[in-house]
């Protein structure tokens, strides 16, 4: 049986000539299956990478657990010690998807936007909009796999900055709340256009060198998309 508290799940099966393995893992709030199968002479055959997104972390210790069982049932054991020694897989440092970069790009125009207007304009319905808008932000920022620490440290400080300007806007402190509201969705603005200009650059650097994670035997297998 699987480890419970596993992160990583490591799967392995002989088929005579050949050798499966199957490697589930998570980062971010995206799970990962990879599938590798070797030949007895070492050479990888066949590969296979499937990802699946999910809205929070609730229930993907329980799916890759599923799945573990799933591969179980069809042969597949736990590595022993001796075997984890040669890790299946090779982690390096995550990376930010570059399908994030553009829609962040335009949460920090929205994040300006309303920041200007609250500074230009008092309105209590300006207040709830920045709110609304600020938890929006970080529940696309908590999950993303790659995502830098000071800047995940940053957007849980912002909400909660947010939240206790709710708090004062609930007891009719919007006036004295609404310049701490401008401010805060202008620095976010900037801190969302900084975390991309830095991963672009990151990523220009590394043009052409292999994924974050890698599978053993594929190493010079550069275009699996992770």
């Amino acid at each position: 049986m699987t480890n419970q508290k596993a992160k990583v799940i490591e799967l392995k099966r002989d088929n005579g000539q050949t050798t499966d393995y199957w490697v589930s893992y998570w980062m971010g709030r995206t799970l990962y299956q990879v599938s590798v199968q070797e030949q007895a002479d070492g050479q990888t055959d066949e590969w296979e990478v499937v990802k699946e997104r999910f809205p929070f972390y609730f229930g993907m210790k329980k799916r890759m657990l599923e799945l573990a069982e799933e591969k179980e049932a069809l042969g597949f054991r736990l590595l022993t010690e001796e075997e984890k020694a040669t890790p299946v897989i090779e982690e390096e440092e995550p990376t930010l998807d570059p399908a994030f970069f553009k829609p962040a790009i335009r949460y920090a125009w929205w994040m300006l936007g309303l920041g200007i207007l609250l500074f230009l304009l008092p309105s209590p319905i300006l207040n709830g909009l920045a709110f609304g808008l600020g938890l929006f932000v970080w529940y696309e920022t908590f999950g993303q796999a790659g995502m830098p620490r000071s800047y995940q440290r940053y957007f849980h400080g912002m909400l909660a900055g947010l939240t206790i300007l709710q708090v004062l806007s609930a007891i009719e402190l919007e006036r004295f709340a609404q310049p701490y509201y401008a401010t805060i969705c202008v620095i976010s603005a900037i801190v969302l256009v900084l975390l991309v200009v830095q991963h672009r650059l990151e990523e220009t650097d590394h043009i052409g060198q292999g994924e974050s994670v890698r599978v053993r035997k594929m190493k010079d297998h550069s275009d699996i998309d992770l």
